[in-house]
C-alpha cells in the first residue's frame, strides 16, 4: 500500500499556479470596475510598471501630424514631451502599425518582431502599436533605458496595450485616418449601424463621430446622404 505521504506528492499545489493569473485577475479588476477612462488608463500603465518593473511606460497619442504627446504616463506625468528620436518613430509606427525598438545611442526606429522571442541587446525604448480595427489609436512606449530587456513580459505587454485601445475606441481621440490621410473608401450599407453608435457615443455632434470614425465631417455626411440619411 502507497503511504499518503507519497500519494500527496502527487497533488495538485496552489502554490504552483501561474503567475499570470495574477496579473491577468488584477486587469479584469480595473476593467470591471471602470468608470473614469483616464484613470482606468493611469491604472493600467501603473500596474505595467509594477510587473514589470519599469518605471516610465507612457501612452503616445496624437496632438497633430507629426507630434504627439504622453497623454498618460505610469509617472503620473500627463502631456509630456518626447525626444525628436521617438517622435520620429511614432510617425512612422502610425503608418506600418509595427512594432519599434530604438537601440541605446540610436536616432533610428528599427522594426521588431515581438513573436519572435525576446528583446536583446542595450535597448532605449520599444514602442507597442495601441490598435483596433487595424487602425493605430496610440503608441505605448516602454522606456528600457538602464533594464534588462530580455525580461520584459511581451504578452503581458501586448495584452495590456489591448485593453487600452478598448479603452481610447470609447473616447473621441484623433487616429491616423484622421491626421495623416484621408483615403476613400467605398459605402457599404452595413456601415449605418457603426455610424449611429459612433453619433450616439459623441451625444449627436457629428464632427466627434466623423473623427471616431475616422472620417473628415464632409465624408460622413456624403455616407449618410448615400445611404438615405439627412447628414445634417
Amino acid at each position: 500500500m502507497n503511504k499518503i505521504a507519497d500519494i500527496q506528492d502527487y497533488r495538485y499545489s496552489p502554490a504552483t499556479t501561474p503567475s499570470r493569473l495574477t496579473w491577468m485577475d488584477q486587469i479584469s479588476d480595473i476593467l470591471e470596475n471602470r468608470y473614469h477612462d483616464d484613470e482606468s488608463i493611469q491604472s493600467l500603465l501603473k500596474l505595467a510598471s509594477d510587473l514589470t518593473g519599469l518605471s516610465n511606460i507612457s501612452v503616445a497619442v496624437p496632438d497633430s501630424p507629426s507630434r504627439f504627446k504622453a497623454q498618460y504616463c505610469s509617472t503620473g506625468i500627463t502631456n509630456g514631451v518626447y525626444s525628436f528620436a521617438v517622435q520620429h518613430a511614432l510617425c512612422r509606427q502610425f503608418e506600418s502599425r509595427e512594432w519599434l525598438v530604438i537601440q541605446e545611442n540610436s536616432e533610428r526606429p528599427e522594426p521588431y518582431d515581438h513573436l519572435r522571442g525576446n528583446l536583446k541587446g542595450s535597448l532605449r525604448c520599444l514602442l507597442v502599436p495601441v490598435t483596433l480595427r487595424q487602425s493605430v489609436l496610440a503608441v505605448m512606449v516602454v522606456d528600457l533605458r538602464g533594464a534588462d530587456a530580455q525580461a520584459l513580459d511581451l504578452t503581458l505587454t501586448h495584452f495590456i496595450a489591448a485593453q487600452i485601445a478598448n479603452i481610447l475606441a470609447t473616447q473621441v481621440v484623433p487616429n491616423f485616418k484622421t491626421l495623416y490621410a484621408r483615403p476613400y473608401q467605398r459605402v457599404q450599407e452595413n456601415e449605418l449601424t457603426d455610424i449611429h453608435e459612433a453619433i450616439n457615443k459623441c451625444n449627436g455632434n457629428k464632427t466627434m463621430a466623423a473623427k471616431v470614425l475616422g472620417l473628415t465631417p464632409r465624408q460622413l455626411r456624403y455616407r449618410l446622404s448615400k445611404l438615405g440619411e439627412h447628414a445634417m
